[in-house]
């Protein structure tokens, strides 16, 4: 027998055979009926297996309490809270709570008017790393900035904590220079976009307030923040905070002795926020809460770095609500004039109120922008 070629094209077959009798013919025949026969067989058990795809819309509100000895609220329910979206309540769906890592960017207020509290400064930003076990575990890492005339970055994320620990008091001096606080939080922000590996994120400032030297205004810097998923809070130098005291005795205890509020923390925890300290220059006030955070106030020097630290238990710590938002907008305003994209308000409270009355207004985001 002469030799053959058979090719597939376009699913038909094409044969140039130059000389087959009848047998091979019909063996040529079965062979292909038996080959496309089985290659059917195949195709047909190998079906591909059947997907169910759901297009679920959440609201998530990470959410921060304070109870009432100024302590991070631990234990609450998904019960304990009553959500409103544009005035009409939703059922929360879930309520997380648990530790996480966070990228942590930390504005340092070193103008002229700080030059006496520089060393508190310095407590105060330390005061915001952890222990090495749970550094070792969750990764959280650090940015410093210094706000004066100018913004600028003293330390790019890092995780090295002892490296921090070495380097902070080199970089953390006074100046003479004014407040470019705005400028600071447009930096920090910026960077953080771009640098910062952790989803999780807050900015903490620490400064006695104001802003006097900046390119960017109140409402540019507020509607950068609003743009981001990055909680912010303003821990304030009061005016009674003096530099001698720290060298003239011991310090003041402050806290409540072996109050552990949160899962992880060691016993004998002196964080703790009076409500003295949850009043603020209105300009800070107005950019934090826009993020979900707020202003403190420190009266003395061993406030600073308490109240710091509690913060930053707080954010590690934070609740996560959810739920599904409605389908329609509960109002004509809330939809705006053309119903297209929208912002919408979010309101928050404990629930009863009896139960957690003195516990520190839930710090959470106000309102969402809703994208269609």
């Amino acid at each position: 027998m002469g030799a053959s070629r058979v090719s597939i094209s376009g699913g038909r077959v094409l044969a140039a055979f130059p000389s087959i009798n009848l047998a091979g013919w019909m063996q040529l025949l079965l062979a292909l009926g038996l080959s496309l026969g089985a290659r059917h067989s195949t195709q047909a058990q190998a079906r591909p297996p059947v997907q169910i795809n759901t297009n679920v819309e959440l609201v998530q509100v990470p959410v921060i309490v304070f109870d009432d000895k100024g302590g991070v609220a631990s234990n609450l329910k998904k019960d304990d809270f009553r959500i409103f979206e544009d005035g009409v309540e939703q059922r929360i769906l879930h309520c997380e709570r648990e530790r996480e890592s966070v990228s942590f960017i930390i504005l340092d207020d070193l103008s002229s008017s700080m030059t006496r509290k520089i060393p508190f400064v310095q407590e105060a930003t330390l005061s915001v790393l952890d222990s090495d076990e749970q550094q070792e575990r969750y990764k959280d890492e650090f940015s410093v900035y210094g706000i004066a005339s100018r913004a600028r970055r003293l330390i790019p994320f890092t995780r090295d904590q002892k490296d921090l620990e070495r380097r902070l008091p080199w970089l953390l001096t006074p100046t003479n220079g004014s407040t470019a606080l705005f400028d600071g939080i447009y930096l920090g922000i910026s960077e953080a976009r771009e640098q910062a590996e952790n989803k999780r994120r807050a900015m903490i400032i620490i400064s006695d307030g104001g802003d006097n030297h900046s390119r960017y205004n109140l409402r540019e810097t507020k509607s950068l923040l609003e743009e981001t998923d990055v909680p912010v809070f303003a821990v304030m130098a009061g005016t009674s905070f003096e530099l001698p005291e720290i060298f003239t005795g011991p310090k003041k205890k402050s806290g409540i002795q072996g109050k552990a509020p949160i899962p992880g923390m060691p016993a004998g925890a002196e964080d703790f926020i009076g409500p003295a300290e949850r009043r603020g220059p209105r300009n800070l006030q107005t950019l934090t809460e826009a993020t979900g955070g707020g202003v403190f106030t420190a009266k003395h020097e061993e406030d600073l770095p308490r109240i710091v630290r509690t913060i930053s238990l707080a954010v590690r710590y934070r609740y996560v609500l959810s739920y599904e938002p409605p389908k329609e907008p509960a109002n004509a305003a809330a939809e705006g004039a053309s119903g297209e994209n929208r912002w919408h308000k979010i309101y928050l409270e404990l629930n009863p109120k009896e139960k957690f009355k003195g516990y520190g207004i839930p710090y959470y985001k106000r309102r969402y922008y809703k994208f269609d």
